[in-house]
C-alpha cells in the first residue's frame, strides 16, 4: 500500500534555493520540475531542462539547486509497503518527459485527492501514485519521439472521436501535410496496423454502441457511422463481430425496464 507522507504542488523558489541531504529521507520523494535545475547525480552536478522527473528512494542522498532566476516544482513524499519499481530504474535521476502535461495533469489529480475528503481516498491514492510510477519509468525506456508521432496521436484520437467523418488516406495525409504513402508507413510503424483499419474498427464501436442503445433502424446506424452504403455496412461488420448488425441488436440490446 502506498501511503502520501505530504505534497505540494508548484512550490516557487528563488535563484538561492540549494537542498543538500546527504541522508535523504526516510520515505520516497517524487519530484517533477517545471524549470530547469542543477542536480547531483552519481558524484557530478549536470544542468537538466524543465519537465523532468525524478525519484529518490529512501535514505538516498538528495541534492539540486535552481539553475535560473527560479525554480519551481511539485513534489510529494511518500511510503512503500513494496518496492515500487524495480532496481533497473534509475533512481535519483532526472528522466526528461516527452508528454510532461500528462505527467502534471495526473499529478493535480492525485493532489486534490489527497486535500479532499473522498470516501475512497486510500485506494484512489494507492492507485494513482502507482499509476504516476509507472507513467515515469515508461518515460525513461521510451526513445524521444518526432513531431509526427504526436499528431499521429491527434488524428488517431479524431477518428475514433468522428467515425461518421469521410475519412480516406489522401484526406488524413493532407490533414498531416505529408503523403499518403508516408502516412501509410509511418501510421503502421507505430500502430501496427493502417488508419483505415482503424476507421472501420471506431465505426464497428459506434455502430455496437447505437445498435445495443438506441431504436434507429440498420439503415440509420450506416448512415451515422460513415457508410454510404448499408449493405457494404452490413458485410463490414459481419466480418468484424461475427455475426449481422440485427444479430447483434438482438442480442445486446439494453432491456426496457417497466416503471
Amino acid at each position: 500500500m502506498i501511503e502520501i507522507v505530504k505534497m505540494g504542488e508548484d512550490a516557487y523558489h528563488d535563484e538561492t534555493f540549494t537542498v543538500d541531504r546527504p541522508n535523504g529521507f526516510p520515505e520516497y520523494l517524487l519530484i517533477i520540475s517545471r524549470t530547469p535545475g542543477r542536480f547531483l547525480v552519481n558524484g557530478a552536478w549536470a544542468d537538466y531542462p524543465a519537465n523532468c522527473a525524478v525519484i529518490f528512494k529512501p535514505y538516498q542522498k538528495q541534492a539540486y539547486t535552481a539553475s535560473g532566476d527560479c525554480y519551481i516544482d511539485c513534489w510529494m513524499h511518500f511510503t512503500s509497503d513494496r518496492m515500487i519499481l524495480d532496481d533497473h530504474f534509475p533512481f535519483g535521476t532526472p528522466i526528461p518527459l516527452q508528454q510532461p502535461e500528462e505527467i502534471f495533469q495526473l499529478f493535480h489529480i492525485i493532489c486534490s485527492q489527497y486535500y479532499g475528503v473522498s470516501s475512497h481516498r486510500d485506494s484512489l491514492l494507492n492507485q494513482l501514485v502507482d499509476s504516476l510510477a509507472y507513467m515515469i519509468s515508461d518515460e525513461n525506456k521510451t526513445a524521444p519521439l518526432p513531431e509526427i508521432y504526436y499528431q499521429l496521436i491527434s488524428l488517431r484520437k479524431e477518428i475514433y472521436w468522428k467515425p461518421a467523418e469521410k475519412w480516406t488516406v489522401p484526406y488524413m495525409a493532407k490533414k498531416l501535410n505529408i503523403s499518403a504513402g508516408y502516412l501509410h508507413a509511418i501510421y503502421q510503424e507505430y500502430f501496427h496496423t493502417t488508419c483505415m483499419k482503424e476507421v472501420i474498427i471506431s465505426r464497428i464501436k459506434y455502430a455496437c454502441e447505437l445498435l445495443a442503445s438506441c431504436n434507429l433502424s440498420v439503415l440509420e446506424v450506416a448512415e451515422q457511422c460513415g457508410y454510404n452504403s448499408v449493405e457494404h455496412f452490413i458485410r463490414q461488420f459481419k466480418s468484424s463481430m461475427g455475426i449481422t448488425p440485427a444479430q447483434y441488436r438482438k442480442k445486446h440490446a439494453v432491456r426496457q425496464i417497466n416503471p
